[in-house]
């Protein structure tokens, strides 16, 4: 085993920024379209549809007083399976559109046509498409807008609805809580409509703001909201759930001695105030135990409503506490059977955000809020504290495969977005369970873990993701001797959902890591499981204090509190690492276990290889390896910030305004500081270099980013890496029209040696891939680019972020297991000469 004691080496001086604008795809999607019939359906259709809208309103005099018949309508736009995007969205014009999703082989999306001259001028449009003269190629005017679509059709209420359409509530005449989505401009038309309708409007503090849209939280019946659609006011984007419903599966039991856990509260080194900590969004915790009370002050024992209390109020052993115990000490089987003296170097904040109490049904939770709220008191109490916010509750009954206030909350969080002006956004590490699978005492229904997707929020782009593994798998003979084990050592733990099902290239990879969670157990026949055995489970602190001062703890719960202990771990070591770097640092240390890796390699192809990724991550983070590096497994880090759009042109009338289009704005080109004597005299020495890269996305959740992650981020970045024997001329004009025209076809040699390669890289904010070949192919594999693509703050220039700095973290791995020689001394001696060469001072980047 590599001794992991040498420094990371810092790379960030090696990069060189250059302008960048992306080549042109080639082709494109073709439509194949006679004209004549094409634009007699769509023209038809539009016309039906509005015809349809004015049949279903509401009579004047049906409607309260002060609520007017508006002249706007909804349209239902069926798109053909093929067109992957279609902007028709004309703002100036009165032309919205929302709630992209699919239906059969088609996709859909609404438009919302908001008076009669909006009407005119999208009628305007399909007219010019049916009879304008043709182009010069041959084209009737607007083929690239209107070819895509199938159809136009009358809004139903299920076309707005941003969830499983399974769960739309029925037409009985039931009020329930809805989440009403509308444009910012239109809130009070909106809310005002709404109280007219008389649907209880939530309190404002329970409101979700994002970019442009405002989710308010309404009781209402079905009935109402279809009178709300028909009367034709603008300002509806979406409709979905008004609450969020947090569930932990607990089941926990067991007891050890109080004296073994005085011996081990008095070998422990204890840390002062002035280092991290991990902040537990969970239950509440009792500070008393030995185990906690020294490193969670009373004032860091917080709550969201104070007539709550700050203690653990879950039954039995408790969660909190026990999330305490494993986010400060790990698995504490060790520590109390052995004599080891431990030093900690980090310290722990409870905010209690989940009720004592189970909310009333005409209570509806904002988790999201109520997420943003218990962050913003920890960061009052302690605001120069860096911390690692921890948080194992889900929502089960709510797929992680569309975003929602929740995760949207929390990406809103980490990337800063409540900064003020002229402020630094203060950027924040979330650790997050991917939530459990329920107990089921039929092992066969609970045992195809790909079937369980993970709950919201795991799917934040954002967070930190965590599953679970096990390596526990002996029973005691007084716990069920004749029963076994449900997992295998080393596979996915029992309890652990996955993102399998999740629709690839629109979603982000969950979970990212996994952590151990502890094991299931099965009888003979398989039609009774047990849950939380102590033999099976990891060893925590008790609520009960001294008098029930341990307990068995299981499940995701377990695996998020040890990934945020890690991360906390990390931030001590590294001061000066950015929650993106600790993030990536995770990642970039993770390894498979043994049955991950034969599932691995038994996959054919790298589709099937990026498929696995959502059922167990990039694998189990070494914490050795995410600190320091070794003498044949080194890391070279960078920390950076890239402006990934501009708009160059300034305004001849006001040198303060930007005017013209908005275009890309830099990449960033790496030289790695490859020793390439040395691997050129490795040859075919088998060498792998793992690529992870880090950084948070500004979230915009209306439904079309279910079917384009570039809807969703605000900016996205990629990497690649120049292939062997490659010119530094080809490589640059590769990814960058800047430096010159687009290659030709063949002129680029193929690049398959990578785990997943380019086409596995879509949605979320991080990305890996780990290449494998011999040495002296890496030799001259020196250069890497960062580069952008596309977000909203390019495709949304109301918004004027189309200036804005992003920054990014890159982690590089260079691991040779079977080198006998100190590459990592190599590789620091020569990214030492390079930077000096570059600035004329000598510096040492491995520290």
């Amino acid at each position: 085993m590599a001794d992991y004691d040498r420094g990371h080496i810092d790379i960030t001086s090696l990069l060189t920024p250059h302008s960048y604008m992306a080549h042109q795809a080639r082709g494109g999607t073709t439509f194949a379209r006679n004209r004549e019939q094409h634009g007699d359906r769509l023209s038809a259709g539009l016309a039906a549809s509005f015809e349809t809208t004015e049949a279903r309103r509401p009579k004047q005099d049906a409607l309260p007083p002060g609520v007017t018949i508006g002249e706007g309508a909804f349209v239902t736009v069926l798109l053909d399976r093929a067109a992957k995007e279609l902007d028709i969205e004309k703002i100036d014009k009165g032309i919205r559109q929302s709630a992209a999703g699919e239906d059969g082989d088609k996709r859909k999306m609404v438009l919302h046509v908001r008076d009669q001259d909006a009407r005119d001028y999208i009628t305007e449009r399909v007219e010019r498409y049916r009879t304008g003269a043709l182009t010069e190629k041959g084209n009737p005017p607007l083929a690239g807008v209107m070819q895509p679509i199938e159809g136009f059709a009358p809004t139903e209420l299920i076309d707005l609805w941003r969830e499983d359409p399974a769960l739309l509530p029925p037409a009985d005449g039931t009020a329930s809580w809805w989440g009403l989505w509308c444009w910012d401009i239109y809130v009070d038309e909106v809310v005002g409509l709404s109280r007219a309708l008389d649907m209880q409007v939530a309190p404002e503090e329970r409101w979700s703001t994002f970019p442009d849209v405002r989710i308010i939280p309404v009781h209402a019946t079905r009935c109402q909201l279809e009178k709300m659609l028909n009367i034709g006011q603008p300002g509806l984007a979406e409709i979905g759930f008004a609450t969020d419903d947090p569930a932990i599966l607990v089941d926990l039991s067991g007891r050890e001695q109080d004296g073994l856990v005085d011996d081990l509260a008095n070998r422990i080194v204890w840390p002062g105030t002035d280092v991290p900590a991990v902040c537990l969004l969970d239950t509440g915790v009792n500070r008393a135990h030995p185990l906690i009370e020294p490193v969670l002050a009373p004032e860091d024992v917080q709550t969201i409503d104070n007539d709550w209390g700050g203690d653990d109020h879950y039954d039995g052993p408790g969660h909190g506490t026990p999330m305490a115990g494993l986010a400060l000490h790990g698995d504490l089987t060790g520590p109390l059977a052995d004599a080891s003296t431990p030093r900690l170097r980090h310290r722990l904040e409870s905010v209690k955000f989940i009720p004592p109490i189970p909310r009333a049904d005409d209570d509806p939770a904002n988790y999201g809020a109520i997420t943003q709220s218990a962050v913003a008191l920890a960061e009052e109490r302690n605001p120069n504290r860096k911390r690692v916010i921890c948080s194992a509750a889900t929502d089960p009954k709510i797929r992680g495969d569309r975003p929602t206030r929740w995760s949207a909350a929390i990406d809103d969080m980490a990337a800063g977005v409540d900064a003020g002006d002229e402020e630094e956004p203060p950027r924040r590490l979330f650790i997050q369970a991917v939530g459990n699978i329920g107990h089921n005492d039929t092992w066969a229904t609970i045992s195809e873990q790909t079937l369980h997707a993970g709950s919201n929020p795991a799917q934040a782009w954002n967070a930190l993701t965590v599953g679970g593994v096990t390596f526990k798998d002996q029973i005691e003979v007084n716990q069920r001797a004749t029963w076994s084990a449900c997992a295998a050592v080393g596979d996915l733990s029992p309890y652990s959902r996955t993102s399998s099902d999740w629709p690839d290239g629109t979603t982000p990879i969950k979970p990212e890591i996994v952590f151990e969670a502890g094991n299931r157990a099965t009888n003979a026949r398989g039609d009774q499981v047990s849950d939380a055995m102590p033999s099976l489970s990891l060893v925590s602190t008790g609520k009960g204090g001294t008098r029930d001062a341990l307990t068995a703890f299981c499940a995701t719960s377990a695996a998020t509190a040890q990934a945020a202990r890690m991360a906390a771990q990390i931030m001590s070591n590294h001061p000066r690492y950015w929650p993106e770097t600790v993030r990536a640092l995770m990642v970039h240390s993770a390894r498979w276990t043994p049955p991950m890796l034969a599932e691995v390699n038994a996959a054919g192809g790298k589709t099937a290889r990026a498929a696995l990724r959502r059922k167990f991550g990039y694998g189990m983070p070494d914490l050795a390896r995410a600190l320091a590096s070794a003498s044949n497994d080194l890391a070279l880090v960078a920390q950076a910030d890239i402006q990934p759009f501009d708009r160059p042109q300034v305004s001849s009338r006001d040198p303060m305004r930007r005017v013209g289009s908005i275009t890309y704005g830099n990449a960033h080109y790496y030289e790695l500081p490859w020793p390439t004597q040395t691997l050129q005299q490795l040859g075919n020495c088998q060498v792998k270099l793992k690529i992870t890269l880090s950084y948070f996305v500004e979230p915009y959740p209306l439904k079309g980013s279910m079917l384009d992650p570039a809807r969703y981020r605000s900016f996205g970045l990629r990497f690649d890496l120049k292939r062997p024997k490659e010119t530094e001329s080809v490589f640059r004009r590769s990814q960058n029209a800047k430096m010159g025209q687009k290659l030709r076809r063949g002129e680029r040699d193929d690049d398959p040696n990578w785990d997943f390669g380019p086409k596995a890289i879509a949605a979320g904010s991080l990305h890996c891939d780990t290449w494998t070949g011999p040495a002296v192919d890496l030799a001259s594999r020196n250069q890497l680019v960062v580069y952008p693509v596309m977000g909203w703050w390019r495709d949304r220039p109301s918004q004027n972020r189309f200036l804005e700095n992003a920054r990014y973290s890159l982690v590089v791995t260079l691991e040779a297991p079977d080198a006998s020689i100190d590459l990592q001394a190599e590789v620091a001696t020569t990214a030492d000469a390079m930077i000096a060469a570059r600035t004329g001072v000598l510096v040492d980047v491995a520290r």
